[in-house]
């Protein structure tokens, strides 16, 4: 233990020494922490933790294939017959897709 405290104050004198670095070194800890921090956060949201839906792991999104692409989705008619005659999926649902823009300008 006698060793540790030389250590913490021969550090602590080194850091008076030079402010100039002591400085950085905290910025640069302090940076590295939140970074990791951060993306950590959108990392664990987005990616590790499940869905909020039970059977979240049986969920589909059904798309249209055309000759201009794939896109996402289905027309109320589609929809409809798919609903009506699909005996593959447990359940169909829809969900209307809005777009909110609350910086009042064109795009956000």
């Amino acid at each position: 233990m006698e060793t540790f405290l030389k250590d913490v104050r021969q550090s602590l004198r080194m850091f008076f020494r030079s402010p100039g670095f002591t400085v950085t070194a905290v910025a640069a800890l302090a940076i590295g922490i939140g970074a990791n921090t951060a993306i950590f956060s959108v990392i664990n949201t987005v990616l590790l933790r499940p869905l909020p839906y039970p059977d979240a792991d049986r969920m589909v999104v059904l798309t249209i294939t055309s000759p201009q692409g794939s896109f996402p989705g289905a027309s109320v008619t589609k929809y409809n017959i798919w609903r009506e005659r699909t005996d593959v999926f447990e359940e169909i649902s829809a969900v209307a897709k809005t777009t909110v823009n609350l910086t009042g300008v064109d795009n956000p």
